[in-house]
């Protein structure tokens, strides 16, 4: 046993009966917080490549989805009229501010019956007296790829336009829409999709397996160059119909697979009938297609560009194995 007078004297010198001070401070000290901090700094920096990998990882798996479901609502489209929709419909009596697009032409088999009830082709689509600009401002998931960034909507020609990211395939060997001949709107192309086209299922002589129906195209709003038409150009793909969709201005809604897959990466920039024609993504390494059998493929953007080339042609053209 302690005596009183001791225990007061250690008391009183701040010691406790264990030899450690009475008057030690509580919490951490500035070396342990900042010791903490560290440590969190690394799981955080070792987590957030983890997190942000899995959200692509689900926006390429809608991606997928949106692009396998466009190759459905064509396959039925083509079931239904014995024939794949056109490209861009200039059927006699349309004018330019007329033409309809494939994508307009599918609403029916994409749960949008209405809409395309509601659309007059006796009207252009800039017409404030009718309710087509309003079929341009329809938003649907099916037309956007969630890891494009396009806005949600662009004024160009009709206010609130909304961006498309999905161009059908028109063409393997044609890799400009201006200029002087051959471009996209000359004539009948090799592809499934060009201007008025009325392409069968049987009509495809390569295999439906190896030939592209439609692919992923990048809204680059921020991309500018001047044609050969010497006309500026942005790249901007549309969906359902355009009042701006002229002989030069098809990869609105249309592709060639001539162009290079993220031509748009190429530099020195390449020319802007390339970047406007190519597919495109955000996803690394390449983009989503599908073909006319309804499979879908990531495309690495390395392909060799006969073999590219190839897919997007719908007969006289063999594809190269092993791709």
């Amino acid at each position: 046993m302690i005596p009183h007078s001791e225990d007061k004297t250690r008391k009183q010198t701040g010691h406790h009966r264990r030899g450690l001070p009475l008057n030690r401070p509580l919490g951490f000290t500035l070396v342990e917080l900042l010791t903490v901090i560290a440590i969190i700094g690394v799981l955080a920096g070792l987590l957030l490549p983890a997190i942000q990998a899995a959200r692509e990882a689900a926006r390429r798996v809608q991606c997928t989805s949106s692009i396998r479901q466009i190759g459905v609502a064509l396959a039925n489209f083509e079931y239904s009229s014995k024939r794949y929709p056109a490209g861009c419909s200039i059927s006699p009596g349309l004018a330019i501010k007329q033409r309809i697009l494939w994508s307009g032409d599918i609403l029916p088999f994409i749960e949008q019956t209405t809409l395309r009830n509601n659309i007059d082709l006796t009207k252009a689509w800039d017409d404030p007296s009718s309710t087509n600009a309003k079929a341009l401002q329809f938003t649907s998931p099916m037309f956007r790829c969630p890891s494009a960034n396009a806005p949600n909507t662009f004024d160009h020609e009709v206010a609130k336009r909304v961006p498309c990211n999905y161009l059908a395939c028109a063409t393997g060997l044609n890799s400009r829409e201006s200029g002087p001949a051959p471009i996209l709107d000359d004539s009948e192309q090799d592809g499934i999709f060009y201007t008025d086209s009325k392409t069968t299922h049987a009509g495809i002589l390569d295999g439906t397996s190896h030939t592209v129906f439609v692919g992923e195209a990048l809204f680059l709003e921020q991309v500018f160059g001047t044609d050969l038409n010497n006309n500026p150009q942005l790249v901007d793909h549309w969906a359902v119909g355009s009042p701006t969709i002229g002989n030069s201005e098809l990869s609105e809604a249309l592709a060639s697979t001539a162009c290079r897959i993220n031509a748009y990466r190429i530099k020195p920039q390449v020319l802007i009938d390339e970047i406007e024609l190519g597919y495109s993504s955000r996803h690394i390494g390449g983009a989503h297609v599908v073909f006319a059998d309804g499979h879908t493929e990531f495309l690495n953007e390395s392909i060799d560009a006969e073999t590219w080339s190839a897919m997007g042609t719908r007969f006289g053209v063999d594809i190269v194995a092993g791709y």
